[in-house]
């Protein structure tokens, strides 16, 4: 009777040590792939949620009022003919550290003749957009509704355009209807802090 050949115990032990080592090899590399795509879906992730808040940003911009208000009458039957000149469209705020203050006045596009007042600032390292109710009366409510827009802000930062002079930091006085304006904003990110400019055109006329 002839043995059977077979694999000895030590020829077992190194095929299941190879085989160890090559799935080990790639579950690492299947973790390197896994991290890679996590990485890159938060930085997609980020870089979104700040072009929606520059684009909701410039969105306002674009919207600032345009009009004025007629003086309310009380108790008379006929409107009165005189009219207020609306406080300025574009008002930037305070010049102290995360004192600044960005309100717009503006016109929504889904009910003419009506205006309503939007504040964006920074607070506890976040960006807050408030919104006031709309209103075809001055003085126009004050805005309320706070929402958070963006987290991690590490810095946030206004200068305005002044004609022969350039960009120039904002006053405690602040100012009113500038040419233009330049927002820095500094941001904590997945590779550490990043910095953003964004430049707005807006001409002074209302």
């Amino acid at each position: 009777m002839k043995s059977q050949a077979g694999f000895t115990l030590l020829e077992v032990m190194i095929a299941i040590m190879l085989m160890a080592i090559v799935s080990m090899i790639s579950w690492r590399g299947l973790d390197s792939v896994s991290r890679a795509q996590s990485h890159l879906e938060e930085s997609t992730e980020h870089t979104a949620q700040l072009l929606r808040a520059v684009n909701q940003l410039k969105r306002d911009l674009d919207m600032r009022a345009t009009t004025e208000l007629w003086d309310p009458v009380e108790n008379q039957a006929a409107p009165s003919n005189k009219r207020l000149a609306l406080p300025a469209a574009v008002q930037v705020k305070g010049g102290k550290p995360g004192a600044l203050q960005l309100e717009i006045i503006r016109n929504p596009a889904n009910q003419p003749g009506s205006l309503q007042r939007v504040r964006w600032w920074v607070a506890s390292n976040t960006l807050y957009r408030a919104t006031a109710s709309l209103s075809n009366q001055y003085p126009l409510p004050a805005p309320r509704n706070a929402v958070a827009v963006l987290e991690q802000v590490t810095d946030f930062n206004i200068r305005t355009w002044q004609p022969g002079k350039g960009w120039r930091d904002v006053t405690s006085a602040g100012q009113d209807n500038p040419v233009g304006l330049e927002i820095r904003l500094s941001r904590r990110g997945v590779q550490g802090v990043e910095h953003y400019r964004v430049v707005v055109g807006v001409d002074g006329e209302r």
